[in-house]
């Protein structure tokens, strides 16, 4: 044997003992939950890391501690969303509507109550869930799924919108200002939910995110998701053998609109002020649902690489090109890539690549 083929061989194997171990990892029951710490972990230490000068760049050059607030806003939101769409397989278009509710109804509370934005994130996330509840017995009664679920999931959201826009209790067209902490009692710190640095709002909603995610992996791990699943796969089927489709298709949408307004609370209480055309327009769906289906839909880790991958390749093409919109152009041409390329999403490329690996040990 050559040099050249001695060499060749050696690389050959010690990529196949690489692909069996990520074979072996993948079917391990703790090996999600073990990568999903090792994210987390991660994702706390990254704001620390961000002034690291690392071959001459910095992180921060590229990400900024806003920019990464707003990056897991978005992932949290699309873990909620998941579990109805990715889960359940019933497409909504129309998560807005809880985003915007989750973020109104503290504003209101604690401007004409003085009530605290937790309890306001609460009263948020249950009108969320009791609008869901209509409009799941509307639509799941009537076997109203498909694009008609689309559409009817879009109208619920328009119709708060106009009712937001048009009365003036709710601020109207203007939306709402934040209210300062001394209007329900307390002052700047964890209690008001207001800050005056950016990075307790980071770890704030890593924590969000933290919650969605544990609650959306003990769903798809328990018995509800086996039947959310087969749901998705074949109502029809799923019928047959006894499953209550009605009940667990509306379990999952009141369940994914109250952890939907949580990300809405914190939108509110992060920047100075909300409008009905900010927080329940069209646009918001579309970041709603964007991280999930890049990062893979009905996965746990889809909406968190999705989010951070539609971040960095949008950032890094408006630092490139200079143009401030360009990150729902970039947003709108890497879904149609990986949808046409890659239909599981990013989460399904080591899988890809186990697959390619095997193909080129065969050939």
């Amino acid at each position: 044997m050559s040099k050249r083929d001695s060499r060749f061989s050696g690389l050959t194997e010690r990529t196949a003992a690489a692909a069996a171990r990520l074979r072996r990892l993948r079917t391990h029951p703790y090996a999600t939950p073990a990568l999903l710490v090792g994210l987390f972990a991660a994702l706390a230490a990254l704001p620390l890391t961000l002034e690291t000068r690392v071959l001459g760049v910095t992180p921060e050059s590229v990400l900024s501690l806003n920019l990464l607030v707003v990056t897991l806003l978005w992932a949290t939101a699309a873990q909620s969303w998941n579990v109805v769409s990715g889960f359940a397989g019933q497409f909504s278009f129309g998560h807005a509507a809880f985003f915007g509710l989750g973020a109104y109804v503290p504003l209101v509370l604690a401007r004409e109550f003085g009530v605290s934005p937790w309890v306001g994130l609460l009263a948020g996330a249950t009108a969320a869930a009791a609008y869901a509840l209509c409009l799941g017995v509307l639509s799941f009664r009537y076997e109203i799924s498909g694009g008609y679920f689309v559409l009817i999931t879009l109208a619920f959201s328009q119709l708060l919108f106009y009712v937001f826009t048009n009365v003036d209790f709710l601020g109207g067209a203007s939306g709402l200002v934040k209210p300062l902490p001394d209007a329900y009692g307390t002052e700047f710190g964890l209690a008001a939910f207001q800050f005056s640095s950016t990075e307790p709002y980071y770890y704030i909603i890593l924590s969000f995110l933290v919650v969605v995610t544990a609650v959306a992996l003990s769903i798809r791990r328990s018995r509800v998701g086996l039947y959310l699943h087969a749901i998705r796969d074949d109502e029809a089927a799923a019928s047959t053998v006894g499953i209550p489709r009605f009940r667990y298709k509306l379990f999952a949408l009141v369940v994914s609109a109250f952890f939907t307004a949580w990300p809405g609370t914190f939108w509110a209480m992060y920047f100075t002020s909300i409008r009905p055309a900010v927080v329940f327009g069209v646009p918001v769906n579309l970041d709603i649902l964007l991280p999930a289906a890049i990062g893979g839909i009905g996965t746990v880790f889809g909406p968190i690489v999705g989010s951070f991958a539609l971040t960095l390749i949008s950032e890094a093409g408006r630092q490139a090109v200079g143009i401030p919109e360009l990150q729902d152009i970039i947003g709108g041409l890497v879904l149609l890539v990986v949808v046409l390329k890659s239909p599981g999403g990013l989460v399904s490329w080591p899988s890809r690549l186990v697959a390619l690996i095997d193909r080129f040990r065969g050939w």
